[in-house]
């Protein structure tokens, strides 16, 4: 199913509202359609609304220092780290999609 918004924890809004978050990375390949407006979301509340710029599949290998700036922190590790806090176990086989948005409102 195509996605229509974005959740995220509530504790990333002001690195997305400031322009520091452009990324989101989620397990499992998903589907978000390139160029659709979608409402990003905390707590199913929308906080803002952006465009899908662009959607990358990779494997938790693959993933850079410069993904993990992208998504708001400051190195793989803290990325990689944070995403085990949020799926439980990821392997670096696994997939993840990195989902590039830009924030219009």
């Amino acid at each position: 199913m195509e996605q229509k918004r974005i959740n995220f924890d509530s504790e990333y809004i002001s690195a997305i509202k400031n322009g520091k978050k452009v990324t989101t990375i989620r397990k499992g390949i998903k589907r978000y359609p390139v160029g659709r407006i979608v409402d990003l979301t905390a707590d199913s509340k929308p906080f803002a609304r952006a465009r899908v710029d662009k959607v990358v599949v990779k494997r938790v290998r693959e993933l850079t220092d410069h993904d993990a700036v992208l998504d708001g922190f400051e190195s793989r590790e803290e990325l990689i780290d944070a995403l085990r806090r949020i799926y439980g176990g990821v392997r670096e086989e696994e997939f993840v999609t990195v989902v590039h948005f830009t924030v219009i409102e």
